[in-house]
């Protein structure tokens, strides 16, 4: 045996067993990309945009992350592309929120959260209501009296499709003043962004959105705030009303998410729900949070998947009491 093969087993019995090498940790490789389910400026492009620029900032995604916008139905075209066309792909989110509970509590899809893979609430944001800042509606109850009056008379635009997440808002306050939610004029747009620009062009009255969709014009002063509906006044907004101080005892919280396509390796399930958990954390995500007027509320996997599923349930009973669902 030689001089150098003797040291070397001498070396390797002082150092005792050898160690095994630990696994490199899983992470995403190339380009990312996260599906917004509307068109751009609406509430899913901001979620979007919103976690894409944090991931990039903070460095928790070393590639660059593109958005894509994917609009129909309500988020139905999106959940099914990512269904049947990118199982197990490792590098997708896709933004949701309850609009998209209500399209699968509609049955206008045939895929639910059970066929993809819930991933995340990273927040919320109420929801409200909204007229240019020259509106003849200067209060809510001056909203109230015309719909009492005659519903028809007012015209709510919306980036929800007929049944869906901006049309409930409408319905439902509809109902807590009196008035039948059918009859209450409801045009539907491809997102928040559209439907905000139908309001502004003068095409529409009220704009049924989120305190993130209006935030811009908000703070430009072309538009005001009629309420929120919520129980609370939005952090963001202190001085816009609820729509319960003034008399419509209605609330409507919007949760803000993600989930991924089906088939996707645990692994990379994981990173992306610690990443996520981190990021929610950081000095970066609490600046655009508080910039788009969004609740610090959030939940994370297997608890978002419980969540979701139920809401879905109990939407299929409220659509049903509202007469948008036999």
């Amino acid at each position: 045996m030689t001089r150098s093969v003797v040291l070397l087993l001498a070396g390797m019995a002082l150092a005792g067993p050898m160690a095994a090498v630990p696994a490199a940790a899983w992470e995403p490789k190339g380009q990312g990309e996260c599906i917004a389910p509307a068109n751009p400026g609406g509430g899913w492009d901001i979620t979007c945009r919103t976690i894409s620029s944090v991931l990039q900032k903070t460095g928790a995604f070393k590639g660059s992350i593109y958005v894509t916008n994917m609009p129909g139905g309500s988020g139905a075209v999106a959940i099914a592309n990512v269904a049947t066309k990118r199982k197990g792909d490792t590098n997708l989110i896709v933004s949701a929120s309850n609009a998209l509970t209500f399209t699968v509590a509609l049955g206008r899809t045939p895929y639910t959260f059970k066929e993809v893979m819930p991933l995340a609430q990273i927040g919320a944001e109420l929801g409200g209501f909204f007229v240019t800042a020259d509106s003849k509606y200067k209060t809510l109850a001056d909203l109230i009296a015309a719909m009492k009056a005659d519903p028809k008379s007012v015209t709510f635009s919306g980036g929800s499709a007929p049944g869906g997440q901006d049309h409930m808002k409408v319905a439902l306050f509809a109902k807590s003043i009196g008035v039948e939610p059918t009859k209450a004029v409801y045009v539907p747009f491809q997102g928040g962004g559209e439907a905000l620009t139908s309001m502004l062009g003068g095409h529409t009255q009220v704009a049924a959105l989120d305190i993130s969709e209006a935030a811009g014009q908000l703070e430009a002063g072309k538009i005001r705030g009629l309420a929120v509906l919520a129980d609370a006044r939005s952090t963001k907004f202190p001085d816009i009303p609820t729509a319960t101080e003034q008399g419509a005892k209605v609330t409507y919280v919007i949760w803000r998410g993600y989930y991924m396509a089906p088939g996707v390796p645990k692994e990379a399930y994981d990173w992306w729900l610690e990443t996520l958990k981190t990021a929610v954390k950081s000095p970066e995500f609490a600046a655009e949070r508080d910039k788009l007027g969004w609740e610090p509320i959030t939940r994370f996997g297997d608890e978002f998947a419980t969540y979701v599923n139920n809401e879905a349930a109990e939407y299929r009973v409220l659509l049903k009491e509202l007469g948008f669902l036999k």
